[in-house]
């Protein structure tokens, strides 16, 4: 299997480029005079084309800024950038507005009015977003000085690992669901802490297979699946993985290597092999399966949480729990984890060594066969003795008896 390059320091979250492969990061919207070396393009260098004058409008907003970061971001993010920016502008009444009103104080007042009904958690993500859709698609510096205006803000909230009782509670319900689909869709995510954006980007392609012709492991680069980020994925697969993705290819209506292994399929499970699952249809089929079981609360992303925790219990080093969840192997900074480039094979050996059931697997209690070199008749003679169907002297005696039966005889 030929190695998956990790992501390149210094570089942006999810970026794979193997080692001296530069890339332009800048957004291109932002080519030409910035002022004070900020990256904002200039009011003046966009003036013969946008008219400050004009009323704003949220739809052509939208399609400047898809055409500006189509190059640097995924469909899934823009729409997420643009949904974020849409709840602004609704909550602004941008629209009332023109260019220029947004261009001068009036812009940065609504911007630290809408911040300020949030938690500020979140103000960082959501400062980020904005700026995209206000410098991409508005036109228009950013108006807001974090420094000045906004000051340190909190780092963002980590939640806790969710405890063993809730994943165990689910790990048994879904063990006896008879849909491979519904059953994959689980283990795809309770087995290697993925995100949602890995489940339903993972193609049949990706399935590497042993000389006998089960599934073995999955790889797959982050950029072709559309992952949330370019970080690839590595995963030797647990047999409980490996008996779902058998039974579901054989149900499968096309499972060619283009085609996503969990294709977008109804709540009537209606199949359409050409379309991806999106998250909204995930969330649906997985609320359906905590109903029908009546399970706890556990989202995709407290299972991230919980194989990061598992991992950690069960030896298994950074790198390899980076490729079994998709991370960026080497996004602690250290040099150490730049050069510590082990061949994807090492890695999938490494899952398999500390992890041979997944992940879930630890949720299982250890079976333990006592083996010892005790006669059978000697352990029988004891519980026969314990239960008191034997006396102290009888038990002597007759124990003595299978003892001199058991002592080799010297040869001559």
């Amino acid at each position: 299997m030929s190695s998956l390059a990790h992501v390149k320091p210094g570089g942006e979250e999810g970026d794979n480029s193997p080692p001296g492969e530069q890339h332009e990061t800048r957004d291109p919207s932002l080519a030409g005079t910035t002022p004070l070396g900020t990256g904002e393009p200039s009011v003046g260098s966009q003036r013969e084309h946008l008219d400050l004058e004009a009323d704003v409008n949220l739809a052509e907003i939208e399609q400047r800024f898809l055409d500006a970061t189509r190059a640097r971001l995924r469909p899934s993010t823009q729409i997420d950038y643009m949904q974020r920016f849409r709840r602004f502008a609704r909550a602004s009444k941008l629209e009332d507005l023109t260019r220029r009103q947004l261009a001068g104080p009036r812009g940065k007042q609504l911007l630290l009015a809408h911040l300020a009904q949030l938690s500020k958690p979140c103000w960082l993500t959501t400062l980020s977003q904005l700026r995209s859709v206000w410098v991409s698609g508005l036109r228009q510096p950013w108006p807001i000085d974090s420094k000045v205006d906004i000051g340190r803000l909190p780092r963002p909230r980590r939640e806790p690992t969710p405890p063993d009782e809730s994943v165990r509670e689910w790990a048994e319900a879904l063990a006896r669901e008879k849909d491979p689909y519904l059953r994959l869709l689980w283990l795809l995510i309770a087995q290697h802490g993925w995100r949602p954006s890995h489940a339903t980007g993972v193609r049949w392609g990706d399935v590497r297979y042993d000389p006998s012709g089960h599934p073995r492991a999955i790889l797959a680069a982050g950029g072709r699946s559309e992952f949330k980020t370019y970080a690839p994925v590595a995963v030797r697969l647990a047999p409980d993985v490996v008996r779902a993705l058998e039974e579901w290819r054989q149900l499968h209506p096309a499972p060619h290597p283009e085609a996503w292994v969990l294709p977008w399929r109804s709540a009537k499970g209606r199949v359409r092999a050409d379309r991806r699952m999106d998250r909204d249809l995930l969330r649906a089929h997985w609320l359906r399966l905590r109903e029908k079981y009546d399970l706890p609360a556990l989202r995709a992303k407290d299972l991230r949480h919980w194989v990061s925790t598992a991992c950690r219990k069960a030896g298994l080093s950074k790198v390899a729990t980076a490729y079994l969840q998709g991370h960026d192997a080497t996004q602690g900074g250290a040099m150490r984890d730049w050069y510590d480039n082990p061949r994807v094979e090492e890695i999938l050996e490494e899952q398999e060594s500390c992890l041979p059931k997944g992940p879930l697997g630890l949720l299982v209690p250890s079976e333990v066969e006592l083996v010892s070199g005790v006669p059978s008749e000697a352990a029988a003679l004891l519980e026969a003795y314990l239960a008191g169907e034997v006396g102290t002297m009888e038990f002597m005696t007759s124990i003595e008896g299978i003892r001199r039966k058991s002592v080799p005889r010297p040869s001559v």
